[in-house]
């Protein structure tokens, strides 16, 4: 009777979990909040099998000699797995990081995924991928796969962008808003972004802007990017450079 109470009681835990998670998507409209107690209910969930663990393990061995031992070891065997879920991403980070030489603005091919290392955290890496989208990586899952590192000194495409500058607008501090995004961005490779003003025969002025990719798309990517941020897009040029 208490082995059937026990499976019981776990598919109702399991069936209730899922149904809050369901309702939480479906009933809660603001996105803020329903993504903080959808985050929060993974957690809550781990701490209700804990509870239920030990409980299962009251009610079926509690009338046992060795019901004592039976529930040391569970504990030791829980704290042992949380330990291991833990850490091992953080073990692998720093294995993957001394053998490696990962660090940001890196390249990293991977059957998973590929991009520019935007930064490496204490138990998973993220990557900017080449269309832009941000990719997190536990370091465990890094640690098991085959992935390729192109060389550091591996050429760059450079790239140079003009853009005409509103009449009514100051050349330098376009520049120096230029300047900073460019240094911003993750696809930037190889040499430092320069931006330089140039007068033209009629009086205006353009931003000419040099800077380097791995990948040749990436190039447009980061030209229609600080296109917007600038908010110029009449008379503007990219050209790859030979």
């Amino acid at each position: 009777m208490n082995l059937l109470i026990f499976f019981v009681a776990g598919l109702l835990i399991f069936g209730l979990f899922r149904l809050l998670a369901r309702a939480g998507r479906a009933l809660i409209r603001r996105k803020a909040v329903r993504s903080r107690i959808l985050a929060l209910l993974p957690f809550v969930e781990l701490l209700i099998w804990i509870v239920y663990a030990f409980w299962g393990i009251s009610i079926l061995f509690g009338g046992f000699v060795y019901y004592d031992l039976i529930l040391g070891v569970a504990a030791v065997l829980l704290l042992l797995a949380f330990a291991w879920f833990v850490f091992r991403d953080f073990l692998a980070g720093v294995l993957l990081k001394a053998e490696k030489s990962l660090e940001p603005g890196r390249f990293i091919k991977a059957p998973f995924a590929e991009g520019h290392i935007r930064s490496l955290g204490a138990r998973s890496l993220v990557l900017v991928n080449e269309k832009g989208e941000v990719v997190r990586i536990p370091y465990s899952r890094v640690n098991k796969e085959m992935f390729v590192l192109p060389p550091e000194n591996d050429e760059s495409l450079p790239h140079h962008l003009k853009l005409t500058i509103p009449a009514t607008r100051d050349p330098e501090a376009y520049k120096r808003m230029a300047e900073k995004e460019l240094m911003a961005m993750p696809w930037i490779t190889g040499s430092s972004p320069s931006v330089n003003i140039v007068e033209e025969e009629d009086g205006s002025y353009r931003l000419h802007l040099t800077f380097y990719t791995h990948i040749r798309s990436q190039g447009a990517l980061v030209g229609e990017k600080i296109r917007k941020i600038l908010s110029i897009a009449a008379d503007s040029e990219f050209n790859q450079l030979p």
